[in-house]
């Protein structure tokens, strides 16, 4: 289990001290939250450091998790995510706000003797059809975005599971 001050060390070190002065710690349930001022340019509000594993998040200014650093406990603690839809209540709200998030799909083509991997965001028709089988996958990236889905949970539109996006499992 990481201390704090093994935890500022570490946070610390993902930010260079010409960059920022880390605040006094906030200690989270799986983190340790450093608010940050910024000397140059405020794209940080500051850097949770996991507990458990040492490993940095960058808390973006205007983020949702800049207001409310305990989501970092309630599984946004990504950039990337697989996010997970278990079951749906209300499909046109659901759709409505996977949509908002923006998911990515690969395509995969051959021309010119030559495979091509395209990403591009889902289309509200292709989100329709993917949560026809659940469970369904979304790849998202929810820096932004927390609000919509902690809403869609709040509502009851649909359950789900976040999971850390890997490219190569």
């Amino acid at each position: 289990m990481i201390d704090e001050p093994a935890a500022r060390e570490i946070a610390q070190t993902n930010l260079s001290p010409d960059e920022a002065v880390l605040g006094v710690a906030r200690e989270l349930e799986q983190g340790w939250y450093f608010p940050c001022v910024m000397k140059v340019v405020d794209t940080f509000a500051g850097v949770i450091v996991n507990k458990a594993d040492g490993r940095c998040i960058h808390v973006m200014v205007d983020s949702p998790t800049s207001r409310d650093p305990t989501l970092y406990d309630r599984g946004y603690q990504f950039v990337f995510y697989d996010l997970v839809v278990l079951s749906v209540e209300d499909l046109e709200q659901a759709v409505h706000v996977l949509h908002a998030l923006h998911p990515t799909i690969v395509d995969t083509y051959y021309k010119f003797d030559r495979v091509y991997r395209v990403r591009r965001g889902m289309t509200e028709d292709e989100i329709r059809d993917r949560i026809q089988g659940l469970p369904s996958v979304f790849t998202v990236a929810l820096t932004y975005q927390i609000d919509r889905l902690e809403e869609a949970r709040d509502e009851g539109w649909f359950s789900f599971r976040l999971l850390e996006y890997r490219e190569n499992r």
